[in-house]
């Protein structure tokens, strides 16, 4: 088959096919497989669809796809639109002004990270594609070209992305196929052979941006990463190997099950581009002794908690609880038999008969092998509390300020006749006909983070088997820990906070894991003073694994912090530095905890490098421990491009 190398004077420019050496014994069809169309016809000649043709065409049948007949002039050109600048190919969105034949064209720009753009590197398989791109035709493609078929009895030119009449091709393409010339390196442009077409299935649904609400676990053999895909609201788990390389990619839940078919049906979200459900934030994954695959996640658009399950090489997803808004900060353990239990946050609802609103902890178990909805789960509140409400109703109306004069803040109404004048942060208040300066409570609209308890869920095991979990308050800005009491109950108590003379923020991003020996350690932000800590729960003793103060740098560190211990019993914590936007490493050797940058080099002021370490995540298997994180980019559009990763680390 004619390959790319003799394509080169159709890259360089229009193929001039003039001269001697086509008589009339060689006009005519070239057997199909050996046609290649550098013959030199004789003068007037030029070699088109397989056979040296007269120069001059009359219609665009006369001319190889890609081109079309200039009928007044009586030549085949290109069938592009010339130009000078982009400003002449804002007709068609996403074209601009570019080198193609020879030539300035409009056409599609080779960006990788256009959604819109096609490209026309050649390919024999998708490893010969940038990142992003498709191998389809002998091209690589970011999406179908010729808007993914063309009307009947005409062919996609992939390389023009222009249809073709061709009314004696009779293949007949079924759902997610299109016809396109059979092989466009010598079916397409200045000189073609005869033209054979044929069915091929569309180039797969490219990945969105994924990577946050990252979840590891590790296994003998792989690697799996479930996350959540913020371009189309949609679970996914990523499959790696030992080293760190990606395999494959899954979509899990989100994506509709009917409606066109814009890809490759076998390949992500079936084929299908649209959105559906905006579900898989908050995941958590795990691998139970069978080998089974389950996931846990949020549905944001039913504010519930869903389960996924991968058996036999399907996944099935069903709902756990859809009380309240749930199924936050999800926290996947599995007990000694095997059964899975899911710890999250209820971030509002009513719990029985009360119709206060809460915010709680829960935990769920399944009542049966294959749980098939709420009503075969058992859920347990571990823990919660009132939600409080926001100061002054969340802001006053027009003409009223916050205010507290004692018993709490309240909407007042502002008056005139203050002397001397309040300052910028008081208001003038009619307190029994005495206009007075009264200082204004600052009204917090509480964004971010849920107001209440149960924030940062992480579910461990003790070696007997009870079932621990570490959470955030983020009211009271405590770490706590759950221990189940055995009597279908839980026991609770604060770690770390819990000073009324000295309030602080801590337990941010909790984690707990269990090591050799029944130790317990939690890792956790202490947003007060911007250190990783480390708590060991059976000394009840605190320490800082990193203070932040790298001379000559100081910095707030221990976001997505994530524990594990060694076969020592020592404790290795990976977490993110968002001052330095690093993924960073602490371990606890001989009682001095050290710290390292595993992955990210950009330097505070500057914006060059690689911001790295969001979506921290991590899980030991064996002597090593796999740490998942996300990259952050942008494109020229200035589109945020992320890079979801696995990287390894010895704990020898």
């Amino acid at each position: 088959m004619w390959i790319a190398d003799r394509r080169l004077l159709g890259a360089l420019g229009l193929l001039v096919v003039s001269g001697c050496g086509c008589d009339e014994e060689l006009i005519g069809i070239t057997p199909p497989g050996s046609c290649e169309p550098t013959y030199e016809c004789q003068t007037g000649y030029e070699y088109r669809l397989g056979e040296c043709r007269a120069s001059r065409c009359a219609v665009d049948a006369d001319c190889c796809p890609g081109q079309v007949c200039n009928a007044a002039a009586g030549f085949c050109a290109d069938q592009y639109v010339a130009c000078t600048n982009d400003e002449a190919c804002e007709e068609i969105p996403g074209q601009a002004c570019i080198e193609l034949r020879g030539g300035r064209y409009c056409g599609y720009p080779n960006k990788t990270h256009a959604l819109t753009s096609q490209a026309t590197e050649r390919c024999d398989s998708g490893f010969d594609c940038p990142t992003g791109r498709s191998c389809f035709n002998h091209r690589c493609v970011l999406v179908p070209p010729c808007a993914g078929g063309c009307p009947q009895g005409e062919v996609c030119d992939v390389d023009s992305n222009t249809c073709y009449p061709m009314d004696d091709c009779k293949e007949q393409c079924t759902e997610g196929e299109m016809l396109v010339f059979d092989d466009p390196d010598t079916m397409s442009g200045p000189a073609c052979c005869e033209l054979e077409c044929a069915c091929l299935t569309y180039p797969p649904v490219l990945p969105g941006q994924y990577g946050w609400h990252a979840s590891l676990a590790a296994l003998d053999d792989r690697v799996l990463v479930s996350a959540y895909d913020s371009t189309y609201g949609d679970l996914i788990v990523a499959r790696f190997d030992l080293e760190g390389k990606p395999v494959t990619l899954e979509y899990v839940d989100g994506f509709p099950t009917s409606g066109p078919i814009t890809g490759d049906p076998a390949g992500p979200r079936g084929g299908r581009s649209e959105g559906g459900t905006n579900v898989g934030l908050h995941t958590a994954i795990g691998v139970d002794p069978n080998g089974l695959t389950h996931v846990a996640y949020h549905d944001a658009d039913a504010g519930a908690l869903k389960y996924a399950t991968l058996a036999n090489g399907v996944w099935s997803t069903t709902v756990v609880d859809d009380e309240g808004f749930t199924g936050l900060y999800a926290s996947l353990g599995f007990a000694p038999d095997g059964s899975p239990r899911i710890a999250y946050l209820m971030a509002e609802g009513t719990i029985g008969g009360d119709p206060t609103l809460k915010a709680a902890l829960k935990l769920a178990k399944p009542k049966t092998p294959i749980p098939m909805g709420p009503a075969d789960w058992d859920v347990i509140v571990v823990d919660s509390r009132d939600k409080p409400l926001p100061i002054c109703n969340g802001g006053c109306a027009a003409g009223e300020k916050c205010i507290d004069l004692g018993s709490g803040p309240s909407c007042l109404a502002t008056t005139i006749g203050c002397n001397p004048t309040c300052a910028n942060d008081e208001a003038c208040i009619d307190l029994s006909g005495a206009p007075t300066c009264e200082s204004v409570v600052p009204v917090v609209v509480l964004e971010g983070l849920p107001a209440g308890t149960g924030l940062f869920s992480s579910i461990a095991f003790a070696a007997d088997g009870t079932p621990l979990i570490a959470y955030y308050d983020s009211v009271d800005g405590d770490l706590r820990l759950a221990v189940d009491d055995g009597a279908g109950g839980f026991v609770t108590r604060t770690l770390d906070g819990n000073d009324a003379m000295a309030p602080t923020d801590v337990g941010q991003h909790a984690s707990i894991a269990v090591g050799p020996g029944e130790v317990v350690g939690v890792a956790y932000f202490d947003a007060t003073s911007d250190d990783l800590v480390y708590y060991d729960v059976g000394t009840r003793t605190r320490e800082i694994a990193d203070d932040g103060v790298t001379p000559p740098n100081l910095r707030f560190v221990g976001a997505d912090a994530s524990l594990v211990f060694d076969d020592g019993g020592k404790p290795a914590i990976a977490y993110h530095d968002p001052t330095n936007i690093d993924l960073l490493y602490a371990r606890r050797i001989g009682g001095t905890w050290t710290t390292e940058a595993m992955r990210g080099d950009v330097q505070p002021g500057q914006m060059e490098g690689t911001a790295a370490g969001f979506a921290v995540t991590q899980a030991r298997r064996n002597n090593t421990a796999y740490v998942a994180s996300v990259d952050v980019d942008f494109n020229e559009a200035g589109d945020l491009l992320l890079t979801l990763g696995v990287q390894t680390k010895l704990l020898d």
